[in-house]
């Protein structure tokens, strides 16, 4: 009877020391299977290869694949060896075109003040082209006159030649030294050797004086007209002889 109780006794503790083993790793278990999984790798995500049985697909070809547009290449700009290297700004022709309304205008053209001096030289008593009756003379071509302004010495001396009709003009910009009072017009030469007489004024060493003329439009930078007190007259030396 006793060996029997003590038989079981070692039994019960048996099963106790092997349930108490077995309690912890029961409950490791059910923990474990209560927890979030970690994310897969990349590596878990991949799928197995095709097989031999799928065929696979060609890559696209060229012209499917979009490219980015080509931006347009500008050409280098020169280089300059007197501006340390540095590129050259854009030509003219590179320019953008400024409107009319833009443009700058251009300067205006200086203006020189000046005087004018004009006069007639005739052949006296001789009828020819242009011939005047009321004097009795004709416009005589190709003659000189010469004005000459005096001061303390003579400061300018200007020379002209008569046109087809006998006239002469003198521009004269050198006011400072132009004086209506000192200035006067001499006779100098005839082109004709049958008219050359001097007649008035009656030697070629007198002049006449100047008298100041009045002109409803003058040109820009016109600071008066003046004259001689008559007309300039050569005639034959001859009496009777004329050049026409």
């Amino acid at each position: 009877m006793a060996s029997s109780l003590s038989s079981r006794a070692l039994v019960a503790g048996a099963v106790l020391v092997v349930a108490a083993l077995l309690l912890p790793a029961h409950h490791a278990v059910a923990h474990g299977e209560g927890e979030a999984k970690p994310p897969s790798s990349p590596a878990d995500d991949v799928t197995t290869p095709p097989s031999d049985d799928v065929v696979a697909m060609p890559p696209p070809t060229p012209s499917v694949i979009a490219k980015p547009p080509s931006l347009p290449v500008d050409k280098p700009m020169p280089i300059s060896p007197y501006n340390g290297g540095n590129a050259l700004p854009p030509s003219s022709s590179m320019a953008p075109e400024l409107s009319p309304a833009l443009a700058p205008a251009p300067p205006p053209a200086p203006v020189y003040p000046f005087v004018v001096v004009e006069g007639v030289v005739y052949c006296k008593s001789c009828k020819g082209k242009g011939y005047n009756k009321n004097i009795d003379a004709s416009p005589l071509e190709g003659a000189t006159a010469m004005m000459v302004c005096y001061g303390r010495k003579v400061v300018n001396a200007t020379g002209t030649v008569t046109d087809a009709n006998g006239y002469f003009v003198i521009f004269f910009y050198d006011l400072k030294n132009f004086n209506v009072k000192t200035c006067k017009m001499y006779m100098v030469s005839s082109p004709s050797l049958k008219c050359n007489k001097p007649i008035y004024p009656p030697s070629q060493w007198i002049g006449l004086s100047l008298v100041k003329e009045t002109r409803t439009i003058p040109p820009i930078g016109f600071q008066g007209l003046y004259t001689p007190t008559s007309v300039l007259f050569y005639g034959p030396a001859i009496k009777g002889q004329c050049p026409y």
